[in-house]
């Protein structure tokens, strides 16, 4: 009797999967509510031509920059820190909890109980998706530009390119690392608005590590946090005109998470 009752609250679950994907592939397809902001700003189009101009003005200093902050001995001490850029540290938590929360029998939870858990199973499978698919535009950019590391800043120099060349040795720009940090600043940014400045200004300076622990250019690192923090903001703001675990509010710019006035 246990097996035929396990397999059924198996299959239960798996339909449960497969029905959640299924209404959440319509929400998105959907076109976005009517008065909604649009996903992409022509503040976002501004800042990223400034981003782009800050990259050719630190670009001629790359090189410099590079060899003075990798060798600079006080940050000895915080290198170890680029580590924390690693995207698996935060892909694989979310997705346990989105996977974990899927499968659930929502008809038999409480109504408090049950907003609960469709929030943090949102906000889990946006972060999950903001930072896996920065992550994929990021790879397919260095495969595309295949710029040279640091370490071979003495034989290449530092504006050596080899486009659609595979492999670690010749993927500087973008920085994974440092799309990841922008990613993750961006959804923490979105979770806990009191402290958006900190938290970008924090996520900013692991992201600089990568050029401390000689993985990267500057450039490399202001291109990556940009693509991966930009990124998460315009999926918050599509998902948002969809109301889709984000609403617009007061802010214009800043969605709020859907639910959050009242169990954030």
């Amino acid at each position: 009797m246990t097996k035929p009752r396990n397999q059924g609250q198996t299959q239960s679950a798996l339909g449960r999967v497969g029905q959640s994907v299924v209404r959440f592939l319509r929400r998105i397809n959907s076109p976005a509510f009517p008065g909604s902001p649009p996903a992409w700003t022509n503040g976002m189009f501004m800042a990223v031509v400034l981003i782009f101009f800050l990259i050719l003005l630190i670009h001629p200093y790359d090189a410099l920059l590079s060899r003075t902050l990798s060798t600079y001995e006080p940050l000895n001490g915080v290198r170890h820190l680029t580590d924390i850029g690693l995207s698996q540290w935060y892909l694989i938590p979310a997705f346990v909890i989105g996977v974990c929360l899927i499968g659930i029998d929502w008809g038999n939870i409480a109504r408090d109980r049950r907003i609960r858990f469709g929030l943090v199973y949102a906000q889990a499978t946006f972060a999950f998706w903001a930072i896996a698919l920065s992550g994929i535009l990021t790879n397919i950019a260095k495969f595309l530009i295949g710029r040279a590391r640091p370490k071979f800043i003495d034989t290449l120099g530092a504006n050596s390119f080899s486009p659609f060349v595979a492999g670690y040795n010749f993927a500087s720009f973008p920085s994974g690392h440092s799309t990841t940090m922008g990613a993750v600043g961006g959804v923490l940014a979105l979770w806990f608005p009191r402290w958006r400045i900190p938290i970008i200004l924090a996520t900013m300076f692991i992201a600089l590590t990568r050029v401390f622990a000689r993985a990267h250019y500057p450039t490399d690192v202001v291109a990556g946090y940009t693509l991966g923090f930009l990124f998460t903001i315009v999926l918050a703001r599509f998902l948002a005109g969809r109301r889709t675990a984000f609403v617009f509010g007061k802010s214009q710019f800043w969605p709020d998470m859907r639910f959050s006035e009242r169990f954030w």
